[in-house]
């Protein structure tokens, strides 16, 4: 079955995530009629992100209650869509934004289009990843610095090693969402960490749906759907201590602004872990959504998002405030 979202610039609001419901139920078990899902559209780009003129208006109404909806709308909408009992792919082109980016991070197959500018760009309008963007990125970076690892050591286990301890892929996550880093093609996006190094990158677009109903069908066979990671261990404190130090000093460099100190506290805060974290306790995929929801929910009350949002609304560019 073919999930196609459309309106200005795709963006994604509470609509789009009740048809995702809708299609993973009208597909069941996979084993009937549908045999999966690709998640794909024509318009110009496929997706500029959340619908943000709707949020801007609820936030400056003081209706947080309609923002948290979406924000856990989006949430549930991404995490039934890893976690369906069949195969989903995504078939993307153009750009890929903030949420749309999001959908990426959650399917198990990306067939992208070489023209695909993916990136998690929430920070440019005063916000944070908050439909799973954060939680993704950390699982990536942290599977590649252990596949990296046991490609050098041949799997040799040392207790103290990047393969037990996050601070590279946290640090690395919080480079690549901080500086708003968008993919200059399919491949790039590759090596950025939007795509797995299993996702694929069709030339021609009027191969793209083709290639990804094929690939879905492909999947389709034996497929089991992943589990959820409950095994997370990240450090708190001290891991946002040392991400703040850093910000602090883009910030005397004349590198970072004052209200990017600010946003990037809330994100240093989400990939760290939060305050209970520490390397001995174990946590969820959804923990860390919470920890995401949370900070997103803080973001939105203040002003400076306020006019960032508002300036990308009005002038189509980051507010460097």
């Amino acid at each position: 079955m073919c999930f196609e979202f459309t309106g200005k610039m795709n963006a994604l609001d509470e609509p789009v995530f009740d048809a995702y419901h809708q299609v993973i139920d009208l597909i069941g078990n996979g084993k009937g009629k549908y045999k999966g899902l690709v998640v794909y559209n024509e318009g110009a780009h496929f997706s500029a992100g959340a619908n943000l003129a709707m949020a801007i208006e609820a936030m400056k109404a003081g209706r947080f209650e309609d923002v948290a909806r979406l924000v856990k709308g989006g949430q549930d909408a991404y995490m039934a869509l890893k976690f369906a009992p069949f195969p989903v792919v995504a078939a993307p082109f153009g750009m890929a934004l903030g949420g749309g980016c999001e959908i990426l991070l959650h399917v198990d197959h990306v067939q992208a289009h070489a023209e695909t500018y993916a990136g998690l760009v929430e920070v440019g309008v005063g916000l944070i990843p908050g439909w799973g963007g954060c939680k993704e990125m950390l699982l990536r970076y942290q599977a590649r610095e252990a596949g990296a690892y046991d490609k050098h050591t041949g799997g040799k286990k040392i207790w103290f090693s990047p393969k037990t301890t996050p601070m590279g892929a946290i640090r690395e996550a919080f480079q690549t969402i901080g500086t708003a880093k968008v993919s200059t093609s399919g491949e790039n996006a590759r090596e950025l960490g939007y795509f797995k190094p299993t996702d694929k990158v069709t030339m021609n677009r009027d191969r793209l749906l083709f290639d990804a109903r094929a690939k879905a069908i492909e999947l389709a066979k034996d497929y089991t759907a992943p589990e959820q990671v409950t095994s997370i261990r990240l450090p708190g404190k001290t891991a946002k201590a040392a991400l703040d130090m850093s910000v602090q000093d883009l910030k005397i460099a004349g590198k970072a602004t004052p209200y990017d100190v600010v946003v990037s506290g809330h994100l240093s805060y989400v990939l760290s872990g939060g305050d209970d974290a520490d390397m001995t306790r174990e946590i969820s995929e959804q923990d860390i959504l919470d920890l995401e929801f949370q900070e997103f929910m803080k973001l939105v009350r203040e002003g400076g998002t306020h006019d960032r949002i508002e300036h990308m609304l009005t002038k189509g560019k980051p507010l460097r405030n």
